[in-house]
């Protein structure tokens, strides 16, 4: 009778939980990155347009919240990207092609009654430096580089690279890999008023080898608007 009455209690809490969350306007989106063989891809997923993201695991999955059937989903894996429309969709189970950037996505209903498994684990705002231009040219710095340094106590100009302290080198370079609007650059010949905002990124592997020093992601204003 007493492990009955127990069981009770727990299905209550679990049921009391999920209205809340429902309550709060909370829902679960979960997706599976899979290639064509059923390897997980491991990959950065963004809302565009805002600063939620997540990561999908070694399996490919990934979960988010509050997902609004207009949004658009951007998937960044090595150096590719794709752009995936919710469109509507409760959860997306999306198939990489092997040989190009073609891909298929398909609303899972097995994904969507996962429910917050997935998004609990896994969905973050932000990681831990993300700087508005704003911000960068406030410190009166007239370069990206100079006004990071200020910002993101971990960065170190190290034989004449930016780094991160704290990473492995992975390779002969222990350099972070900097992309500007998706593009690998010389962060010293990027005008600090043209920066929308920065991202710094620890062992970010979905970029590939380099991405495990590190990443930089710039974007500026032009590929903001867009």
């Amino acid at each position: 009778m007493r492990r009955i009455y127990l069981i009770l209690i727990a299905v209550f809490a679990l049921v009391t939980a999920a209205q809340a969350q429902l309550h709060d306007g909370s829902q679960p989106f979960n997706g599976l990155i899979i290639r064509e063989d059923g390897r997980g891809v491991k990959a950065r997923v963004e809302v565009v347009g805002s600063d939620k993201l997540t990561f999908s695991d070694g399996k490919g999955r990934f979960g988010l919240t509050d997902i609004k059937p207009e949004d658009v989903l951007r998937i960044v894996f090595r150096r590719d990207e794709i752009l995936i429309p919710v469109a509507g969709r409760s959860s997306l189970r999306i198939v990489l092609s092997e040989e190009s950037l073609a891909y298929t996505a398909e609303e899972s209903q097995e994904l969507a009654n996962i429910g917050f498994g997935y998004v609990k684990r896994r969905e973050k705002v932000d990681f831990s430096s993300g700087i508005s231009g704003d911000r960068l040219r406030a410190t009166g710095c007239s370069n990206v580089i100079d006004a990071l340094l200020m910002f993101v106590p971990s960065l170190r100009m190290v034989n004449g690279e930016l780094c991160l302290y704290g990473q492995g080198t992975i390779n002969s370079s222990s350099a972070v890999l900097v992309l500007c609007d998706g593009q690998e650059i010389n962060p010293a010949h990027i005008n600090i008023a043209d920066v929308e905002n920065v991202e710094v990124l620890k062992g970010a592997n979905m970029y590939g080898f380099r991405g495990a020093n590190g990443v930089v992601l710039i974007t500026t204003k032009s590929a903001q608007s867009k």
